[in-house]
Formats: C-alpha cells, structure tokens, sequence
C-alpha cells in the first residue's frame, strides 16, 4: 500500500519584530503593531514584569473569576459558574495574545527587554514598549524628584 500524504506542517506563529537595540530617540512604533492578532493584552504600566509574567504562565484565570463583579461587564453578576468559566477561558491560552506592556521609566527597560527575549523565545508575541500609554498622542519629557 502507498503511504499516506501528510499535510505539511503549519506555519510558526506570526510575531511583532523584535525590539530595537538600544534607545533611540525616535520612538519604536513596530512594538505597536498588531498585524495577525486575535486577542490582545495591554498592560498600562510594566514596572517590572509582574503582571506580564503572571499572564503568561497562565495565572490571570482564577483571577479573573475571584475578581469583584465590578471587574466585570454588567451581565457577569447574571452569569452562571459555567459561562463565566467560558467567558474567561482564553486566559489559559495566553500564547494566543498579543501582549504590549507600557513601560516609561527607561531605569527599568534593561530587565524587561531580557524577560521580553524570554518570553518570545517561549512563543510569546510580547513587547515592552518604551513609552507611557495614554488615550491621546502626546510627546512628554518625564523628570523625578530627586527625594522620591
């Protein structure tokens, strides 16, 4: 007998390019694009990964479904157990987002470009974006208090 055709394997997941390397002060709007993504996550304020890191291992799940109804879109308190559980159900599959996190404190862009490389690595479409994130375009010079 003749063997079998096999379909040929599927094509890698489309990733967003990967971040420039080293600051620039133009800014990086290809960490923006979102060409061929279905779902995205935004984190508005990066800090140091936490948030990022607790999504992609898979961790927002069950904290979605402890959350107060107040997290929620109205018809959530209406919402049996098992629909919720469906609502929130791409939560476990965070490999199927985009993740853009915001961060503008250039200090903490070091660690979050090696955690960027990681997580991309491990088939992630993740950026850390150097920039704030705000509902208007704006250009903005950000100072610290040198006692705080």
């Amino acid at each position: 007998a003749a063997p079998l055709a096999t379909a040929p394997p599927p094509p890698p997941p489309l990733l967003s390019p990967p971040p420039p390397p080293a600051r620039s002060p133009v800014p990086d709007l290809s960490a923006l694009m979102l060409g061929g993504c279905g779902r995205v996550f935004i984190d508005g304020g990066s800090n140091m990964g936490e948030a990022v890191g607790a999504f992609a291992d898979g961790r927002f799940f069950s904290c979605a479904m402890q959350a107060p109804p107040r997290n929620h879109r109205a018809a959530w308190a209406s919402m049996g157990r098992g629909e919720k559980e469906a609502s929130m159900g791409p939560l476990w599959e965070p490999r199927s987002f985009c993740v853009r996190s915001f961060e503008a404190a250039p200090s903490l862009l070091p660690p979050l470009r090696d955690e960027e490389a990681s997580l991309r690595a491990r088939g992630f479409d993740v950026r850390f974006v150097d920039g704030a994130l705000s509902n208007r375009t704006v250009q903005a010079t950000l100072a610290r208090r040198r006692d705080g």
